[in-house]
Order: C-alpha cells, then sequence, then structure tokens
C-alpha cells in the first residue's frame, strides 16, 4: 500500500512538473518578446485601469499623423503655386522691361513687342494651366478644368477664342488718341466681366475656373485646408484674380497688334502706355498674392512642426506607459531561462523511470 501511494505520489509530482514547465515556457517566450520589443507582450492585460490611457495616446497620435500627411501635402502644393506664380512675374517683368522703352514713343524694338507679348502669353498661360496631383492649381474650387484659354484656343461655350474676343475691340489698332480710350475701356471690360455682352467677358471666354461670384452674387468660396482643430486656412488663388487679369490684359493688348504700325503719337502712346500699367498693375497684385501664400505656408509649415513635436511627446508617453524595464526585463528573462533548465533536468529524470515506477 505504501509503494502504491508512493507511485502515485511520483506521477502526480511528474504531472504538475510538466505543467509547471508549461508555464514557464510561456512566461519566457513572453520575456524574450518584452526584451525584444521593449514592449509589454500583453499591454492591456498589464496595464489594467491604465489602459485607457493607451487607446487615449494612440488615438491622438494617429489623428495628429493624419493632419501631418494632408499638411504635408498643401504645403508641397502651395510651394508649387509660389513657385509657378514668381515665374509668370518673372516672365512678365521680363517683357514689361522692353514695354516701358517703348511708351512715350517707338524705339526700334517697338516692332519686336508683339511678337515677345505672343510668346510670354503662350508661356504665362501655359503655367497658370499648371495641375499639383491631377488638381488644377489655379481654378479653385473647380479643380479639375483648366485655368485658361491659349490665345487661339476656341471657348467650348463661348465658342470664340480670346484673341478674337480682343481683335473685334481693336481691329488694326487705335487711330487716335479717343479712339484709343474707346477701345482701352472696352479691353477692361473684358478682363474685369463686366462686358453686356457675356460671351466678351473673361470668365466664360478666357477662364475655366470657379467665378469670383458666386449666383447670389457672394465671393465664391476659396480653396481651404484645415491643418488643425478647429484651424482652417483659405488658401486659393485663382486665374480670374486681378494678378492674372491684369496681366493677360496687358499681354493680351500687345499680342494683338503690331503697335509699331499706330501712326497716330498720342493714340501710340495711350494704347501702349495702358498695356504697360495692366502689365505693373498685374506684377504688383502677383507680388501681393505671393506674400500672402508665402504667409500662409509659413503657417502650415509651422503647423506641422508643432504637431511632430505634438507626436513625439505623445509617443514618449505611450513608451512610458506601455514599455518595460530593460534591466528588468532581462534579468526576469535570465531567471526563467534558469528555472527553465532546472524544470527540464528534473523532468527528464522523471521521464527516465520506467513503469514499474508506478506500479
Amino acid at each position: 500500500m505504501t509503494n502504491l501511494i508512493a507511485n502515485v505520489a511520483t506521477l502526480q509530482s511528474s504531472l504538475t512538473r510538466r505543467r509547471s514547465t508549461a508555464t514557464l515556457t510561456q512566461a519566457l517566450a513572453k520575456a524574450e518578446q518584452e526584451v525584444t520589443t521593449g514592449t509589454r507582450a500583453n499591454i492591456y492585460a498589464d496595464l489594467g485601469t491604465r489602459a485607457s490611457n493607451s487607446l487615449m495616446l494612440r488615438n491622438q497620435i494617429s489623428r495628429t499623423e493624419s493632419y501631418v500627411d494632408s499638411n504635408t501635402v498643401v504645403a508641397a502644393k502651395m510651394d508649387v503655386m509660389a513657385t509657378t506664380m514668381k515665374e509668370m512675374r518673372s516672365i512678365t517683368e521680363d517683357l514689361l522691361s522692353v514695354v516701358v522703352s517703348n511708351t512715350e514713343s517707338k524705339t526700334t524694338s517697338a516692332s519686336e513687342l508683339q511678337a515677345s507679348a505672343l510668346a510670354a502669353l503662350e508661356q504665362f498661360i501655359g503655367l497658370a494651366n499648371s495641375s499639383y496631383q491631377d488638381g488644377s492649381l489655379f481654378t479653385g474650387i473647380e479643380d479639375g478644368e483648366t485655368a485658361l484659354n491659349y490665345w487661339n484656343q476656341t471657348s467650348s461655350e463661348t465658342g470664340l477664342s480670346p484673341s478674337d474676343v480682343i481683335a473685334g475691340i481693336v481691329g488694326t489698332g487705335p487711330t487716335s488718341a479717343a479712339d484709343a480710350s474707346s477701345m482701352i475701356t472696352q479691353i477692361v471690360s473684358v478682363f474685369d466681366s463686366s462686358n453686356a455682352d457675356p460671351n466678351l467677358q473673361y470668365e466664360s471666354t478666357f477662364y475655366g475656373g470657379a467665378e469670383a461670384l458666386d449666383g447670389s452674387g457672394n465671393p465664391t468660396t476659396r480653396v481651404q485646408a484645415r491643418i488643425d482643430d478647429g484651424e482652417t486656412i483659405s488658401y486659393g488663388v485663382q486665374a480670374n484674380d486681378a494678378a492674372f487679369t491684369e496681366i493677360y490684359r496687358g499681354l493680351a493688348m500687345l499680342a494683338s497688334i503690331d503697335v509699331s504700325t499706330i501712326e497716330d503719337s498720342e493714340a501710340y502712346s495711350a494704347y501702349v502706355t495702358e498695356a504697360a500699367n495692366a502689365l505693373s498693375n498685374g506684377i504688383n497684385a502677383m507680388l501681393a498674392a505671393e506674400t500672402k501664400l508665402g504667409t500662409q505656408q509659413a503657417r502650415v509649415e509651422s503647423t506641422i512642426t508643432s504637431q511632430e513635436d505634438l507626436i513625439t511627446i505623445y509617443t514618449t508617453q505611450l513608451d512610458d506607459l506601455e514599455g518595460v524595464d530593460e534591466y528588468e526585463a532581462a534579468t526576469r528573462l535570465t531567471q526563467l531561462q534558469t528555472q527553465l533548465e532546472t524544470s527540464y533536468t528534473v523532468t527528464s529524470r522523471l521521464s527516465s523511470l520506467s513503469l514499474l515506477n508506478y506500479l
């Protein structure tokens, strides 16, 4: 009877040892994971009531990272816009320097103004039609449209091209100062879209983006970006803004006729001076738009920096919450390895006993 009890005890001891070994193996695997990752193996079980803090921090990190990603795209778009506007202004400034020398009277370069204006107009429109990530830069909220029609491109809306509209006003050029003044007034009405004929308005034949005013006569909403909780900026620059319409007007006046063929000196001076003024006004307006955009760029960049700093703070707090003491984890790993080795040794010895030991 004594031997039977002893054998049963030996069997029970063996089973207990095996369960203990399995438990130690699981604990060892957990310790190995924590030493390797530096993070608790079972975060929410270990944290208990503090698990909600971990979830909150992860949500804050995720939301802030989303802002950083979207703001980075906005900042990149703004950068492309700024670079493009600077190029347009540079092209216009180069032409203006030649035009100014021909305002009072014709010089030898007067006969070249039409060709130079046509070349500048082609470049200007090409830049105005630039896009970023498949969206037009200068059409406002109508980002799937083309900003400007080319000089000889027929508008699908009106059946006219920009050159048709201006040619209908200028013809072969002014013959007197009064004639020049009348032409200038009509051209201005085209580019500020106040002309009585809607087909002769800039926003119909020249421009394809969001109009300046909506159907109720209110300013059309500009392109906006939500850069942070409770903070939205409007950064849309449109090709129907004064910076664009004034430059286009000056270029169109010069591109429509060879000003060197205007015989009346007063008509010539009035017409070319107005073209030069339009270019100058457009350049100033473009510079103002660039400055405003630069301020907005700085705001977005500052917000990105703040958000990245915030992510660092959140991440540090999360690491403190979910992380493990590396020294403690390594010590625990060593202790578990020792215990497991001992358990394996004892289990091995018990396993070597014959069936007779249990009878």
